[in-house]
């Protein structure tokens, strides 16, 4: 295969009608000019360019790969505005996704960043993603190192408790974990990722809860919460304008802090100018 950036030097030398002016334009030494050009033709086993008075042509061997040339790195140039004007593919949880990736997505777009195609979904579904090769970058609250991969850390997102407005509770300035035994625990079953939180943070209580599930995504425990059906735990960021307009209380458990540690994972191999890292440094800047 032909040396994509030696084909691209002998095309300048062409073009400039000199080795020094060549240089000039690639913005690299006359000798580096010189030493491409030379393993080109020691690469095709015939002389290119031929010197006389000062001037350069093309030799007819030279004259012959002119138009391969070109084709070549006009293909190598489409072949790279195709690759990186693909969009960054991302996956992220979906209370993530659904509460806190909106306003940096939006700020990361503004700023010239790539175009993004967003999945939603389940963390273990997030995670799978990722492995697959249908997502270049996740976001997730849950991650277990693996070789392969990277992870940094993201935002740390407190957990409240939530019950509406009529709930006997709403006065309150705090709820004792132990007092959440036996009242209907909306979400938060084993598998979760706040279920493993809860089972890390309070320790035998929280294997007394009665946790229901079923209800999907976070918006439909809200909506059950604020029915009377029960109470949950969900992240602050989720109920911020339930709070604001007195539709939800939210309310801390004493004595123990609930948080999320959100992280953004992605391939150990993903290169430096992948969108993938642009957007990295964008949500840690």
């Amino acid at each position: 295969m032909l040396n994509l950036l030696h084909t691209k030097t002998f095309l300048a030398v062409i073009d400039a009608r000199g080795f020094r002016a060549a240089a000039r334009v690639l913005g690299i030494a006359p000798s580096t000019v010189v030493d491409h050009v030379g393993q080109l033709e020691a690469e095709l086993g015939a002389p290119l360019i031929a010197r006389r008075r000062g001037a350069v042509r093309p030799t007819p061997q030279g004259a012959a790969l002119l138009p391969l040339a070109r084709a070549l790195v006009s293909t190598a140039e489409r072949a790279r505005t195709a690759v990186m004007g693909a969009p960054l593919r991302l996956a992220a949880s979906s209370n993530i996704g659904t509460y806190l990736l909106q306003a940096p997505l939006a700020a990361f777009r503004r700023r010239g960043g790539s175009n993004v195609d967003l999945w939603i979904g389940s963390n273990p579904a997030a995670l799978d993603r990722l492995t697959q090769g249908a997502a270049d970058i996740a976001v997730m609250e849950c991650w277990q190192p693996a070789d392969a991969f990277e992870a940094h850390d993201w935002r740390r997102e407190k957990l409240v408790l939530i019950v509406a407005p009529s709930h006997r509770w709403a006065d309150r300035e705090s709820v004792r974990p132990d007092e959440l035994i036996g009242e209907p625990l909306l979400g938060g079953e084993r598998g979760t990722g706040t279920g493993t939180l809860l089972r890390r943070r309070l320790g035998a209580v929280a294997g007394q809860l009665s946790t229901i599930d079923g209800f999907g995504n976070t918006e439909a425990v809200k909506r059950a919460v604020r029915e009377g059906l029960g109470v949950s735990l969900v992240m602050k960021a989720s109920v911020i304008d339930e709070i604001a307009s007195g539709a939800l209380v939210a309310l801390p458990l004493a004595g123990v802090e609930l948080v999320k540690e959100t992280k953004i994972v992605l391939p150990r191999d993903m290169p430096a100018t992948a969108p993938a890292r642009r957007f990295l440094a964008h949500a840690l800047a």
